[in-house]
C-alpha cells in the first residue's frame, strides 16, 4: 500500500467532526448573506444538497437547515450558519452545524400523501414527486420554493425568542391540490402526547420538544407517532392556505414555558409578500484600483486587485467569470457569493466591486445568457435574479438540479460552457478515492437550453478542471494526473467519449486480466466490483480495458501543468496573431499557454507553448471582454499550486508589439514542422546547436500517474534524445522544419529552442507536443 493510500484511508476513517476541528481559516469569518448552501452533515445523516437558512440576529444567531432533494427541515440549532473542514480551505469534507442540534429529522422524505423512509438508492438525487425550484431573499428574510407533485408551496424559515426560549418556526402558504399531504415535522426519541392546546410533546430523558400547529386551519392534525415522530396530516385543498408549524426544545423544568410559548398568539407573515424583493443588503460597490503593465512585450499583464478587504470579510477565491454585452463581469467566489465588475476601463482606475449574490454551494462556473447570470454549483445550475435592478439578486432560481451530489469533496462541479443551441456543458470530478460511488463522478454533462433535461455526454474523467468551448461547437475539457491518467491531458470532446478514467466509464468496458482472460464489466458498478473482485484501479493485478480510450488533443507532463485549468478560444479580433485559435491556462503553475491544433487523417493532436509571465494564483477561466477585445482570466489557490495569493482576476493585453511564436505545429514523415508569426533570423533559427528534441511514452494504467518511459525500448525508464539531422527554414522566414530521425507517433515530444527573431529579439521558449498519427501512418496506441 502506498503512503498516498494509507493516508487517505486514515483521513476517511477519522470521524466527521474532526475534520471541522482546528486553526481558524479566513471563511470562518466570512458574512455569508441569509442563507449558505452546502453539503452538511447533522447528526447520522446528510444534506447533500443541503441550505442553511439564518433566523437569528447578529448577536443571537440561529439557523435552520433544509434539505433540497428531500424537502425535509433537517435540523436546527443556535449558532452560525456553518462550520467548513479545516482541510483544502473548507472544502475537503461535510458542513457541520455551528453548535448543539435542538431539533433534527432523520432520513425520511419531508413531503408526501404518505411520509416515507428514503426511498432513494444511497440517499442520492432528488425523491420522486419533490421538486426543488429555488429561494427568494428579501432583505435578512429568506423563502423556500419548491412543488410537491403539481402542488407549490412557499415556506419561511424563522424563529422567536419567549422568555428566554427560542422557538423555531416553519410558515407556509400552500396551493391548492386534490390530495391530503403529510408534512414530516421531525423526530425526537421519547413518547408523544398531545396538550390540551393541541401541542404535541415528546418526553424523554434530558430535554422536552413541543410542536404546535398555527394558523387555525381546518381539518389538519399533528400527530405524535410512535418513537418520538410529529407529522402534520393536511386535508386536499380547493384555495391556497397559510399555516405555522412552531416547534422548540427545553429542559424537563421549563415544559410548561415551552407550552405557554408554542401556543402563544401570533400574527402570521405574509409569505407571498416576502417573495417580492426587498431592500438591497450589500450596500455601495467597493472600488480597487488595478495596475496597468508597461513594458514592450507583446502580451502585457494588467493586475485587477480584488476587494480582499471589504466589510464582508468574503475570502475571494475567484471560480469563474462572464460578461455583460456592456462590459460588465460577473465574478463567482468558490467561498459562495457572486460580485459585479464594473470600470473594466483602459486605465482601471476606477475598478468597482458590487456584492450581488451569496449562499452559493461551491461555484465553479459562470456564464451569462441573455442579460441573466447561470452560475455552476456542486448542487444545481442557479439562475439569478435581480427583479428590482438594485444590483442584487432576489431570486436564485433551479434552473437544473438533476446532478447527483455526495459529501466526497473531490466530485466538484467545473466550469460552465454553452454551444451554439444554448444547451449547457459542465463536468464532474471523480471521487478521492476513485471507486466510484454516484452515476454522474467523473462525467461531462449537458443540460437543455431550458434546463429541463440532464444526460451524460461523455465519460471518463478523473479532475476536470475546466472546459472551452470553440468555433463549430469544439468542446474540450483537460483533466489531471492521477489514477488511470498517466499525465495531464487535454481533450476534444465527443459525445459518447471515454477518457481514460476507467472508475468512471459508465458502461461496460471488456477487460483484460493480468492471467490474459478477457471478461466485461462496468467498473462504476459495485456489483460488478464484488463480482470481479478488483476496485478496477491502484493494484499489480487491476485489469485494463481491451479497447483502450479516446485519445487527448495533448498530454502534458507535469512540469509544463501539474493541475489544468479550462480552455478558451481567442475572439473579437484584438488580440492578435493568436486570433481564432485556443488558450489554455495552468491552474498549478499559473502559466497560460497557446495550443495548436492539426488533424491526420481524421484524427486530432496538438501542442502547448507557453507565454512568458506567471499569474498570482493558478488561472482556470478565461474570457474575452466585448468591449477591448482582452483576455481576463480568474483563478484561485485551494490545492497545490504555484500561487502566491488565494485568488485573481487579471487582464492580459495585446499591446501591438510584433509577435514571435509558434501558432500551428505539423507533425510529417521527416520531422516537425513549426509556422511562427514573425519571420526568423537564418542563421540561428538553422542552427542544429539552437535546438533539442526529446520524446517518451506513458502507460495508462491504474496507478497514479505514469513514469517517463522510452519511445524507442518500450519498458525503460527514461526519455530519448533524438538527434535532429536538420533545421531549415522557409522563404517567408515564419516556418522551419526540423528533420528528425524515425519518426513515430508519440505520446510525448518536448522541442526546446533558443533563436533570434528577424527584428532581433531573442525567442526563446519550448514546446510540448503529441503525435498520434503521422499521414498516411498508422494510429499509436493509447497505452
Amino acid at each position: 500500500m502506498t503512503f498516498r493510500l494509507l493516508l487517505a484511508l486514515i483521513l476517511l476513517a477519522a470521524p466527521a467532526f474532526a475534520q471541522n476541528k482546528g486553526p481558524e481559516i479566513p471563511w470562518d469569518k466570512m458574512d455569508l448573506g441569509p442563507f449558505h448552501s452546502g453539503c452538511y452533515q447533522v447528526r447520522n445523516t446528510t444534506s447533500y444538497k443541503g441550505v442553511a437558512v439564518s433566523v437569528g440576529t447578529a448577536e443571537a444567531p440561529a439557523a435552520m437547515l433544509f434539505d433540497t432533494e428531500l424537502l425535509r427541515f433537517h435540523a436546527a440549532w443556535e449558532g452560525k450558519l456553518a462550520i467548513f473542514p479545516r482541510n483544502r480551505g473548507g472544502l475537503e469534507g461535510t458542513i457541520r452545524n455551528d453548535a448543539e442540534v435542538q431539533l433534527s429529522n432523520g432520513w425520511r422524505t419531508g413531503w408526501g400523501t404518505e411520509v416515507k423512509d428514503d426511498p432513494r438508492l444511497q440517499h442520492q438525487g432528488a425523491a420522486p414527486g419533490l421538486k426543488w425550484r429555488g429561494l427568494y431573499v428579501n432583505g435578512g428574510r429568506t423563502v423556500l420554493s419548491y412543488a410537491i407533485g403539481n402542488q407549490a408551496v412557499l415556506e419561511l424559515p424563522g424563529s422567536e425568542k419567549h422568555d428566554g426560549i427560542r422557538i423555531f418556526t416553519r410558515t407556509f402558504t400552500i396551493g391548492p391540490g386534490s390530495e391530503g399531504r403529510q408534512l414530516q415535522v421531525l423526530e425526537a426519541e421519547g413518547s408523544a402526547k398531545t396538550s390540551p392546546g393541541g401541542t404535541v410533546l415528546i418526553s424523554r430523558n434530558g430535554p422536552a420538544v413541543g410542536v404546535a400547529l398555527r394558523g387555525g386551519m381546518n381539518g389538519a392534525m399533528l400527530v405524535g407517532k410512535d418513537g418520538g415522530r410529529v407529522i402534520l396530516n393536511l386535508p386536499a385543498l380547493t384555495a391556497p392556505a397559510t399555516f405555522q408549524i412552531a416547534f422548540g426544545s427545553v429542559a424537563a423544568a421549563d415544559t410548561e414555558k415551552l407550552l405557554a410559548a408554542l401556543e402563544a398568539k401570533v400574527e402570521l407573515e405574509n409569505v407571498t409578500a416576502l417573495t417580492k424583493p426587498g431592500a438591497a443588503r450589500w450596500g455601495t460597490p467597493l472600488e480597487t484600483v488595478g495596475k496597468v503593465g508597461t513594458g514592450d512585450e507583446p502580451y502585457v499583464v494588467d493586475e485587477i486587485p480584488l476587494p480582499d478587504n471589504n466589510p464582508f470579510k468574503s475570502w475571494l477565491r475567484p471560480g469563474g467569470h462572464d460578461f455583460f454585452p456592456d462590459g460588465t463581469a460577473a465574478l463567482v467566489n468558490i467561498s459562495g457569493d457572486v460580485w459585479l465588475v464594473s470600470g473594466l476601463d483602459e486605465k482601471l482606475e476606477h475598478v468597482k466591486w458590487k456584492r450581488f449574490a451569496t449562499g452559493l454551494f461551491q461555484p465553479l462556473g459562470c456564464k451569462i445568457v441573455d442579460g441573466k447570470i447561470y452560475v455552476l454549483g456542486r448542487d444545481q445550475i442557479t439562475r439569478l435574479h435581480d427583479e428590482n435592478n438594485d444590483g442584487e439578486a432576489d431570486w436564485y432560481e433551479n434552473f437544473n438540479s438533476d446532478c447527483v451530489a455526495t459529501d466526497n469533496y473531490h466530485e466538484f462541479a467545473l466550469d460552465l460552457q454553452t454551444d451554439k443551441a444554448g444547451n449547457f456543458y459542465y463536468a464532474k470530478g471523480s471521487p478521492w478515492t476513485p471507486t466510484n460511488t454516484s452515476p454522474h463522478q467523473g462525467t461531462l454533462l449537458r443540460v437543455s437550453k431550458d434546463g429541463a433535461k440532464l444526460e451524460i455526454f461523455a465519460t471518463g474523467l478523473r479532475a476536470p478542471n475546466g472546459l472551452g468551448m470553440g468555433p463549430n461547437d469544439i468542446l474540450t475539457c483537460s483533466d489531471n494526473q492521477g489514477h488511470w491518467v498517466p499525465a495531464n491531458r487535454l481533450n476534444i470532446i465527443k459525445q459518447g467519449g471515454f477518457y481514460g478514467m476507467v472508475p468512471a466509464a459508465h458502461k461496460k468496458l471488456k477487460f483484460k486480466a493480468v492471467d490474459g482472460t478477457e471478461f466485461e464489466a462496468d467498473p462504476s458498478s459495485d456489483a460488478d466490483r464484488k463480482a470481479f473482485k478488483t476496485e478496477f484501479w491502484g493494484k499489480s493485478d487491476t485489469p485494463t480495458p481491451v479497447a483502450g480510450h479516446d485519445l487527448p488533443l495533448v498530454w502534458m507532463p507535469q512540469q509544463v501543468d501539474n493541475s489544468p485549468g479550462g480552455e478558451v478560444w481567442v475572439s473579437g479580433g484584438k488580440w492578435g496573431p493568436w486570433e481564432g485559435r485556443m488558450l489554455h491556462m495552468s491552474y498549478g503553475h499559473c502559466l497560460l499557454y497557446g495550443v495548436m491544433m492539426e488533424t491526420v487523417d481524421g484524427v486530432a493532436q496538438g501542442a502547448v507553448v507557453k507565454f512568458p509571465f506567471k499569474f498570482p494564483s493558478g488561472i482556470m477561466r478565461g474570457r474575452f471582454h466585448p468591449k477591448d477585445g482582452q483576455l481576463y482570466v480568474s483563478g484561485l489557490n485551494v490545492w497545490q499550486s504555484d500561487a502566491s495569493r488565494f485568488g485573481c482576476f487579471t487582464r492580459v493585453r495585446y499591446s501591438g508589439k510584433p509577435v514571435t511564436m509558434p501558432v500551428e505545429l505539423h507533425a510529417t514523415k521527416k520531422g516537425i514542422d513549426l509556422v511562427f508569426t514573425g519571420p526568423l533570423d537564418e542563421k540561428t533559427a538553422t542552427d542544429r546547436e539552437n535546438f533539442s528534441v526529446e520524446r517518451w511514452n506513458y502507460k495508462w494504467t491504474g496507478d497514479y500517474g505514469s513514469k517517463d518511459f522510452s519511445a524507442s525500448v518500450p519498458n525503460r525508464v527514461g526519455k530519448d534524445l533524438v538527434l535532429i539531422d536538420a533545421v531549415r527554414l522557409s522563404a517567408d522566414k515564419k516556418t522551419l522544419s526540423i528533420d528528425l530521425p524515425e519518426m513515430a507517433p508519440v505520446m510525448q515530444m518536448k522541442i526546446r529552442y533558443k533563436i533570434t527573431a528577424a527584428d532581433g529579439r531573442t525567442v526563446d521558449n519550448e514546446i510540448h507536443n503529441t503525435i498520434h498519427k503521422l499521414p498516411g501512418e498508422k494510429t499509436a496506441s493509447a497505452q
